[in-house]
């Protein structure tokens, strides 16, 4: 099944955005992708230590 495609914009400083770019092309990669990237390992990251908390948290059901 095709992925959903949606558009999203985002103010940023131009120096930024030339850093982005910049990596992108030394990536060859496009700077979408590159963003995308980042942003998908930011939320796994956010994800895996959101469950880490809750499972170190007082009250949480130990693992049987």
């Amino acid at each position: 099944m095709p992925e959903t495609v949606v558009h999203f914009q985002i103010r940023m400083p131009p120096a930024l955005h030339e850093q982005l770019a910049s990596r992108a092309r030394e990536d060859k990669n496009s700077l979408n992708a590159l963003v995308v990237g980042f942003l998908r390992d930011a939320v796994d990251q956010h994800e895996a230590s959101s469950a880490n908390s809750k499972k170190d948290s007082p009250g949480a059901t130990p693992p049987s």
